[in-house]
This record gives C-alpha cells, sequence and structure tokens, in this order.
C-alpha cells in the first residue's frame, strides 16, 4: 500500500536516491553480519531491548532501508513493521523478508501509512529523520503511532556541539563538498563516494584503529568509529554522506525541544554517551 502522494513533507528526490542506494548495498553479504551487530548494539545503548515481549510487543522500523536493523528487531517483537517508501529498497525488503511473516513491509511515508495509531511498543529510527524537509513535524508523525508508556528510539545528525573547533572546521568545509556532489546523477555520485572512501575513509578509520591498539586517544580524530568497519559499509556511508542532498543537523537542545513539542515525556529522555550522535531514546506521555 503505498500512501506517499498526499505526504508534503518529503523530499522526492531524496527517496529516490536512497532508493538506489539501498539497491546497491543490501547488505546481504556475511562478511557484514559482525560490524553491523556492533553498529546496532551501539545504537540501542539508550534502551534495554528485553524489555519488550516477543510474543506480544510491535515495532516499526521508519526508514527500513535494506532492512538491516528491522531484521535486528526480530528477536525481541512478535511484529515488525517496515516502513520504506522508495522502490529500489522496497525490492530489496520484499526479497529480504519473503519467508517472514513477523515483518509487514509498508512502501509508505513517515508522515502518512497506515500503522495503527497508538499501537507500538518501539517506533525506531537510525539515520533518516533527519532527511526529512521537517523533522520536528515527522517526529509528531511518528509518536502518533507509539502507545501511551511506548519507546521512541532514534538515530539524528548531530551539530558535533562536543567536537573541537578543529573537526567542526572540517566538517562545514566537506558540507561544502557535499552539496556540489548531491546534485550530480547517481552514477557519479557513486564513483565519486567510493574513491572518499576509498582515499579519506578508509585510510583515517584504519589509522584510528592502529593508534587505539596503542592506548592513544582517538575520538577527536574524524571518522575513527568507523575503524573496525569493512570497506563497503565505508563506501555506503560516504554515498550517504555525500550524495544526500538534504541533511539537517540539531543539538541536543534543539532535539529536547522538538521531542517536547511532540508530546514525548521529557523525564524519560536518555541521550547515549556513545557514537554515533546523537542517538536518544524518550517514552511517550
Amino acid at each position: 500500500m503505498s500512501a506517499q502522494g498526499k505526504d508534503e513533507n518529503l523530499d522526492q528526490e531524496v527517496i529516490n536516491s536512497f532508493g538506489h542506494e539501498w539497491a546497491a548495498f543490501d547488505y546481504s553479504e556475511a562478511q557484514t553480519n559482525e560490524a553491523l551487530d556492533a553498529q546496532f548494539l551501539a545504537y540501542c545503548e539508550p534502551i534495554d531491548l528485553s524489555q519488550f515481549n516477543p510474543e506480544t510487543s510491535v515495532a516499526a522500523d521508519f526508514g527500513a532501508g535494506s532492512g538491516r536493523w528491522t531484521s535486528r528487531l526480530l528477536p525481541y517483537f512478535s511484529q515488525v513493521y517496515a516502513l520504506e517508501p522508495s522502490d529500489g529498497a522496497n525490492k530489496v525488503l520484499t526479497k529480504k523478508f519473503v519467508n517472514e511473516s513477523r515483518v509487514k513491509i509498508l512502501q509508505e511515508t513517515v508522515g502518512m501509512n497506515s500503522i495503527p495509531s497508538s499501537s507500538l511498543d518501539l517506533a525506531m529510527s537510525l539515520g533518516v529523520l533527519h532527511h526529512i524537509p521537517d523533522t520536528g513535524l515527522a517526529i509528531k508523525d511518528v509518536v502518533s503511532k507509539i502507545k501511551s508508556g511506548g519507546v521512541f528510539l532514534c538515530y539524528l545528525y548531530y551539530k558535533l556541539d562536543n567536537k573541537p573547533i578543529y573537526y567542526r572546521g572540517l566538517f562545514w568545509a566537506s558540507n561544502s563538498i557535499r552539496w556540489v556532489i548531491s546534485r550530480l546523477p547517481y552514477v557519479m555520485r557513486r564513483l565519486i563516494a567510493r574513491i572518499i572512501a576509498m582515499v579519506v575513509y578508509l585510510p583515517l578509520a584504519r589509522t584510528s584503529k592502529l593508534l587505539a591498539k596503542k592506548g592513544l586517544k582517538v575520538s577527536n580524530i574524524p571518522l575513527h568509529h568507523y575503524a573496525d568497519m569493512p570497506f563497503v559499509m565505508l563506501q555506503n556511508d560516504a554515498l550517504d554522506r555525500f550524495g544526500t542532498r538534504l541533511e539537517q543537523r540539531f543539538s541536543k537542545k534543539e532535539i529536547t525541544e522538538m521531542l517536547g513539542n511532540a508530546g514525548f515525556d521529557l523525564s524519560t529522555l536518555r541521550f547515549s554517551d556513545v557514537e554515533p550522535f546523537w542517538t536518544f531514546s524518550v517514552k511517550k506521555l
């Protein structure tokens, strides 16, 4: 079922771009499993997944992409909605979960979908809502689907508010490059992203790994959190970072304000101390 035609809080070009991306990086290779498991655990640091009942609890992955996080929710839930508006990613999802009855694939949007209101024990959106024009409105759309006391687990790009000035300067310089690359045809974006992954991501990631083994602090080295990721994930993230024309970043204060406006219980808000930032969990009133 598709409901995206009535949702104005989207950028169709961004949706199409991610469709191409997830069709290219479907994470069917076994070599990525260990790294994906570690990344998922980092995302889940603010919550305890054992609080959910695998016989009765229901979750939704808003912006499911290739289903790499959807599949990791299955041990904890009786049903998982995989919400994904793009054609390319939906083909990947359909193939991946063809024999999994607990996953319900919805080619719909955050703002217009058929998930019943107040039905979710967990709403999860990892690295998605900052690619929607009005992120605050998208958060309100998500909260309407969560039951009272239910949990929202989310990752939004941060404004590097806990990094030194030189780190932020490097980022904003790279952001100018992203603005140019993201407006090129997809084939060129993917090629350039591969080159960036090879000459920038890989050297910095592996250097960080070597320095960390020597006991040195690497938290202020750009891309250090990619240290143990296989090259295919570096390519994917480089394409995600430089190939997407709509990207927003938020401070803790801005995130807190959006969550308060959406009706979450801010006394339950917890920001993770583990990268990537900002990952957080919060409960609905």
